[in-house]
């Protein structure tokens, strides 16, 4: 039997921490003169501000600061994809001019003593609008050309419409809100010229750089500290503007300022699945074998972002079909930035294939698991190059023998356990398997302790566990006698966690310092270094 720790139950080192509430998150550090920032938020979605009124907030108990587009310092549109990890999850920086872009945008700031005194003040801050009728809908908005996303291959339209079986459908996915249990929120302190943020983040490093850019510093001026985030579901890739407004407030006041955005915001201000609208027209012939693949793909975004929530490249690459034509097109509405969750993309695209390959099964009167086996793609079909790994068929027959498919009737309402009735179905999953770069420094101390430290972070998946079972297991050293240090951005540079990417990329390179560490001396400690990416396929 293996004496490796690798694979065997393990308590997660952080576990003790957050039951017993020493788990910091963002908004838990104990600093000392806090002040508290409550945003103000516009009330229309589309127009101009025509005047703000801060006179009688000012002027209530508490009140430090009320910032707004006429008096705050100037903040700068980040360098997006022009930068490696430099992206916000909305480019526009708050308070940046008197336009209103989307419904709960931040239009001012109140700083104040207390909460309380702050959210009081925020009600009496007025303001006047110019207001225009906002775009809200798919059915109201003009698509943008050129498309955000195509693949052609064949002829896919003449293939359609010469085959014998046909299914042309549409498929909505509406607006979906990830809303995490811990609140979007940062704490910004101000010292000497440098500024401290301390955030609750999928993506430290990138946060890191996008501050900078934002707030025009260095980036050794700039600390980004989340040791503990209480899940993003991708809301918290990419920065929000509450970050930004939280440093603002911090230096006017001269005082650390605490700004957490309220739940009913996080559903305008802190990005969204956005709502696509898919066209899928697919033919095959007698034999259950694809000749046409059509997705016509609508999808919002924001007047300020282009942001693509990709259904092409899922409908380009998951099934052997000769002719194939994927469109999809941006429609700018007045709402906040969209932003990755839970599968972007792959999701709501993934929705409309497999239901359409679903009605198409119906129509041949096929069973749903064979015209899937029939059409399988051996070869990328968008590279015609062999996958670098797929398992594909092996995943549906697991499935199958151990779900018991065979004895599947597919007439409506046949099965039944008892009083209910029981329906029987599959689909199709796809994810890139991806790894990108990091660092990791680990150093064998004298007392026979070990240290692992890096900029990734932990979102509650148990990074700081999985640092320290590969720590031990090439050192030796108990799990219980490693410390690992994640979420701060002075540490070596790690990788956002988001796409099931963090702990594929964070492996090889605690693995490689860990071998190469020397005990007591931490200038012998070894920086592990990894990037590459791989593609593959599961099934369910």
């Amino acid at each position: 039997m293996s004496s490796s720790i690798i694979g065997q139950p393990v308590t997660r080192i952080d576990g003790y921490r957050k039951v017993t509430g020493g788990a910091r998150y963002a908004v838990d550090h104990p600093l000392q003169n806090v002040a508290y920032g409550v945003g103000v938020a516009s009330t229309m979605g589309n127009g101009r501000i025509v005047r703000i009124d801060s006179t009688a907030a000012e002027k209530m108990p508490g009140v430090l600061a009320v910032l707004h587009h006429g008096n705050t310092m100037p903040l700068y549109h980040p360098a997006g994809p022009f930068e490696e990890q430099s992206r916000p999850g909305e480019s526009r920086p708050p308070l940046a001019d008197d336009v209103v872009y989307y419904y709960g945008q931040f239009v001012a700031l109140v700083v104040a003593e207390t909460f309380e005194q702050a959210l009081d003040a925020a009600a009496n801050v007025h303001v006047e609008y110019a207001a225009k009728t906002p775009e809200v809908s798919l059915d109201s908005g003009a698509p943008v050309n050129p498309p955000a996303a195509q693949h052609s291959r064949g002829d896919a339209e003449a293939a359609y419409q010469q085959a014998a079986v046909k299914v042309d459908a549409t498929y909505d996915v509406p607006a979906e809100m990830p809303n995490p249990m811990e609140l979007h929120a940062t704490i910004a302190v101000w010292d000497k010229g440098r500024v401290t943020l301390y955030e609750t983040s999928q993506g430290v490093v990138n946060h890191h750089n996008v501050a900078s850019q934002v707030l025009g510093m260095p980036l050794e001026s700039i600390e980004v500290i989340s040791p503990f985030v209480g899940s993003g579901f991708g809301s918290k890739l990419f920065p929000w503007p509450h970050s930004w407004l939280a440093a603002l407030g911090a230096r006017q006041v001269g005082r650390p300022v605490k700004l957490v955005v309220p739940r009913s915001l996080m559903f305008t201000t802190t990005g969204h699945r956005p709502h696509s609208r898919q066209r899928i027209r697919v033919a095959a012939g007698a034999d259950g074998k694809l000749v046409a693949f059509m997705n016509d793909v609508l999808q919002h975004t924001s007047t300020v972002d282009d942001y693509v929530e990709d259904c092409v490249e899922p409908t380009a690459m998951l099934y052997a079909c000769p002719n194939v034509n994927a469109v999809q097109h941006l429609v700018r509405l007045n709402v906040g930035t969209p932003t990755p969750m839970r599968g972007p993309g792959r999701t709501p695209a993934l929705f409309a294939i497999e239901s359409a390959m679903d009605e198409l099964a119906v129509k041949l009167n096929m069973d749903p698991l064979e015209l899937r086996l029939r059409n399988d793609a051996a070869l990328d079909q968008t590279s015609g190059k062999p996958w670098s790994s797929k398992h594909l068929r092996e995943a549906y027959q697991t499935g199958a023998d151990r779900f018991g498919w065979s004895k599947r009737n597919p007439q409506v309402g046949s099965m039944r356990k008892g009083d209910e009735i029981l329906g029987w179905g599959l689909g199709t999953c796809t994810w890139p398997g991806s790894r990108h770069a990091a660092s990791v420094r680990v150093t064998l101390l004298a007392d026979g302790t070990a240290r692992a430290v890096c900029a990734t972070q932990d979102i509650g998946t148990g990074t700081y566990t999985v640092f320290a079972q590969v720590v031990s297991d090439k050192t030796g050293v108990p799990v219980d006698k490693i410390q690992v240090l994640l979420g701060d951005s002075a540490l070596p540079p790690g990788p956002t966690s988001g796409g099931s990417a963090a702990t594929a990329t964070v492996l090889p390179a605690i693995s490689e310092a860990s071998g190469s560490s020397l005990p007591g001396d931490p200038d012998h400690a070894k920086t592990g270094r990894r990037g590459w990416q791989q593609q593959h396929q599961r099934g369910s």
